[in-house]
């Protein structure tokens, strides 16, 4: 599992398990689409509202940041976040960023667009991630995790420059 992660979040490597042991088992494992590979295999048994995953890649700040994203049929939201291939389970300040960045976007969106016009309530960013599955990786200099098992990111610089970055790249593809 964990080498199959690898090869989504670096897209184009081709990571190989032998196993040379009597039965000489291997895996294989190359994904050319990377994150958006990675979000089709974890939408597997769900009905997609569109069909490809929309991508988001580039530096900010000198950070570097990959997100790919897609919705589904589910009400559930499925959300990975990643620092410098580490897993930060419990998010950190890339999430939170994330979270805003498309809130904020998706909400001017909508704004602008007339589609809250007859809406008599407010809608929130729990309502935005509903049937969403979401990876987030990002590569950062020098992180500052909370805890010593680093599943929590701690840089507080990064939440705005993540933030700016899907409010642009969104805003873009829509």
């Amino acid at each position: 599992e964990r080498l199959r992660e690898l090869a989504y979040l670096n897209s184009g490597i081709k990571i190989i398990l032998i196993d040379e042991r009597e039965e000489k088992k291997s895996a294989e494992h190359y994904y050319e689409g990377g994150l958006s590979e990675f979000i089709l295999h974890l939408d597997e048994g769900h009905r997609p509202v569109f069909e490809n995953p929309i991508t988001i890649s580039g530096e900010r700040e000198g950070v570097p940041v990959d997100i790919a994203l897609r919705y589904n049929d589910s009400y559930n939201e499925t959300i990975l976040a990643f620092v410098n291939n580490i897993n930060t389970i419990e998010g950190g300040t890339h999430l939170s960023g994330f979270k805003r960045g498309l809130t904020r976007t998706l909400k001017k969106y909508a704004d602008e667009s007339g589609l809250l016009k007859k809406v008599k309530f407010e809608i929130s960013g729990d309502d935005f991630r509903e049937g969403l599955t979401a990876v987030i990786s990002v590569k950062v200099m020098e992180p500052q995790f909370e805890g010593q098992t680093k599943t929590k990111l701690g840089n507080g610089d990064i939440k705005g420059v993540v933030d700016r970055f899907v409010y642009e790249g969104i805003l873009d593809f829509l």
